[in-house]
């Protein structure tokens, strides 16, 4: 399916820099999950679905502008692996610029879709020590992956297997949302949730989306697994090269 161009027009590198500065312009601090805060303030929010590599450029970007966020990461994710040495070093350079890591949580990695209390606890405990013991940093927050997939929407209680839910009560009740999801403006496009000028925000990015020059989302994503094979395929040939092995072709 189609969409006019204008709809993700604005998806580019200098697009979210604006952001930013519209933020900033509007006198926003940014803050972190479970702050007890009254001043006016933006949660500033990635979901990483499917590059840590646009995460690593956005993260730079948001540090030129002085400004931090939370990077929710997924342990189970088909695209990326926390444990692959690049990707690894690409997570420490988001933390290293003065971002937080938090779980991003896929409930469909286990095949359910209908969680109790206790299970969902568990999991998070587990998935929370996994993320942990990568990244040698504590873990204080979780996000769902496509919560609507399954019931997680129904736990809304704030803290959550210890750890502050980005889909808690008190952040749907208070703050006003906006999001990039798909890759083009579903609801209201954020600049305007932005000028509205409510006084706490909670605002979700997914990376991948913001490319350097715009271009329709499913391009923006054949970019991000197309760009992941070409390294992989990179990698092969100059192992067999450092090897001083035969690289065999038909």
């Amino acid at each position: 399916m189609s969409k006019p161009a204008e709809d993700f027009a604005e998806f580019t590198e200098a697009g979210f820099r604006l952001l930013l500065q519209k933020l900033k312009a509007g006198g926003y601090r940014f803050a972190r999950y479970g702050e007890n805060v009254d001043d006016l303030h933006v949660i500033w929010r990635h979901d990483v679905d499917y590059s840590m590599h646009r995460a690593a450029k956005l993260a730079a970007i948001e540090a030129e502008e002085s400004v931090t966020a939370i990077y929710f990461v997924n342990p189970r994710c088909a695209f990326y692996n926390l444990l692959e040495p690049v990707i690894t070093r690409l997570t420490a350079r988001i933390q290293d610029l003065g971002h937080e890591i938090g779980l991003h949580f896929d409930a469909a990695a286990y095949g359910a879709k209908n969680w109790t209390l206790p299970e969902l606890e568990g999991a998070l405990a587990r998935e929370r020590a996994i993320l942990e013991l990568i990244l040698d940093k504590p873990i204080r927050s979780v996000s769902w992956h496509n919560p609507d997939m399954s019931n997680l929407l129904a736990f809304d209680a704030d803290l959550i297997g210890g750890l502050v839910s980005a889909y808690g009560a008190t952040l749907r009740r208070d703050y006003v949302y906006g999001s990039d999801s798909n890759g083009y403006w579903r609801f209201q496009p954020m600049a305007e949730v932005i000028a509205a000028g409510h006084p706490r925000l909670h605002l979700l990015t997914h990376p991948e989306w913001w490319t350097p020059e715009a271009m329709p989302p499913s391009e923006r994503i054949d970019r991000a697994l197309t760009g992941r094979a070409q390294a992989g395929r990179r990698g092969y040939d100059t192992l067999l090269a450092k090897a001083g092995r035969l690289n065999v072709t038909g």
